[in-house]
Order: structure tokens, then C-alpha cells, then sequence
């Protein structure tokens, strides 16, 4: 069995990356994950695939506690397994396709993203490096996404946006954290605001302010 090269080692890598990253925990992969994805390598289908696969199923389980969660690749491969069909038809032409049809603007939106999260992560490089490599590993799961559906590229985006705050969050000083939750709990006492609701505006001010202090884009194609 011949050793991979490194292409192949690039895809196994970018599909480990983003499964971790919206697993929301570290993933090691198993053997049986490692023949499904060195079948994906060895069959040609496409990264974009992948990624729009595995995103898919990411986002149909989001918020619905009665789904097991998904804690192998195995769980993607019918997701991939369309995908990779509806980019082997857009290649040929077919009319059907489901891809957007913004073209140029979805791919320049992307790109800007990305150019936006880069610069993010450059200026917290020196003073908050754990948070930096959150944000250079998120852009990372953007590169390619212009050639994924429009509705995927949505769902990914918006998968990964909650990954970004919640990392970003985890990885930043405690004093830090502390100066942002007083502000956001100031804010919620301010708008009046009970219960449930009370929460939310804490929540909505926290991540706000998250924001701000790090430069980070909303990852949304609008």
C-alpha cells in the first residue's frame, strides 16, 4: 500500500479539521473513519463535497437533543455521497443543479470573509495567541466554499460562526471574560429586560462585545 503524498495528506487533514471544528471537540480519527476517507481520496470525490456533507448533517442535528450526536464521519457518507453527485452533474452541465447561482458575488464574499478573519487573527497574534489560531483555523473552513451549494454555504457559515464565538470566548484571559460579562449583565439590567429574555440580551451583549474587542466579522453572505 503506497504512502500518500502530499495532497492526500492535505484532504485527510482539512476534513479532520472541520469535523473537529464543529464537533466543538478534538476528533481522532478511526480506522474505520480512515478507510471512508481514503475511499473518498481514492473515488476523487471532490473536498467541496465533503465539506458541503458534513456540514449538512451538522446542521440538520443542530438544537435537536433527540438525534445522537455525530462522533464519526461515517454518519456523513450518504450527505457526501449526494453532493458529490450534484458536482459530477454541474460539471456536465446539468440544469438542475443546485448550486448558486450568485456566482462571482458569493465567491467574493467569501473571499472577503476570510480576508477579514486573517486580519483578525493578525492583530491578536502578539497579545491573544490562543484566540488567534481559533480565527486562522475558522478561515481555513472557508477556503472552497464558493463551489458548495448556497444553502450550504449558509448553514456553513452559520455553523461555524457559533464554533468561532464559543472558541473564541473559551481561549480568551479570564480577566477578560469578566470585563465583558459585567458589561453585557449592565446592559441586560439596563433594557429591563426578565427570565429567559434576560438571558438572551446578555448573551446577544456578550458576543457583541466579543466582537468588537477581536475584530470578528459576521460570517454571513449579506
Amino acid at each position: 500500500m503506497g504512502v500518500p503524498d502530499e495532497s492526500e495528506l492535505a484532504y485527510y487533514r482539512q476534513i479532520e479539521d472541520l469535523f473537529s471544528t464543529l464537533r466543538g471537540v478534538p476528533h481522532t480519527v478511526s480506522p474505520k473513519d480512515f478507510q471512508l476517507l481514503r475511499g473518498w481520496w481514492r473515488e476523487g470525490v471532490p473536498l467541496t463535497a465533503v465539506v458541503a456533507g458534513i456540514t449538512e448533517v451538522f446542521a440538520r442535528r443542530r438544537g435537536d437533543e433527540a438525534n445522537d450526536p455525530v462522533v464519526s464521519l461515517s454518519y456523513c457518507r450518504h450527505a457526501v455521497k449526494r453532493h458529490a453527485k450534484r458536482i459530477a452533474e454541474m460539471t456536465v452541465g446539468d440544469p438542475s443543479r443546485e448550486f448558486s447561482s450568485e456566482g462571482p458575488p458569493t465567491a467574493d464574499r467569501l473571499a472577503s470573509l476570510i480576508s477579514d478573519l486573517e486580519a483578525a487573527a493578525q492583530a491578536a497574534r502578539q497579545t491573544l495567541p490562543e484566540v488567534a489560531a481559533v480565527i486562522d483555523r475558522i478561515a481555513r473552513q472557508l477556503v472552497g466554499c464558493d463551489q458548495m451549494p448556497l444553502a450550504v454555504v449558509e448553514d456553513h457559515l452559520f455553523s461555524i460562526e457559533t464554533v468561532l464565538l464559543e472558541e473564541c470566548w473559551d481561549s480568551l484571559p479570564d480577566s477578560e471574560r469578566e470585563e465583558i460579562i459585567a458589561r453585557a449583565n449592565t446592559t441586560a439590567e439596563l433594557s429591563g429586560a426578565e427570565g429567559e429574555v434576560a438571558e438572551r440580551t446578555r448573551r446577544a451583549m456578550r458576543d457583541r462585545e466579543l466582537r468588537r474587542r477581536i475584530g470578528l466579522p459576521r460570517l454571513e453572505l449579506t
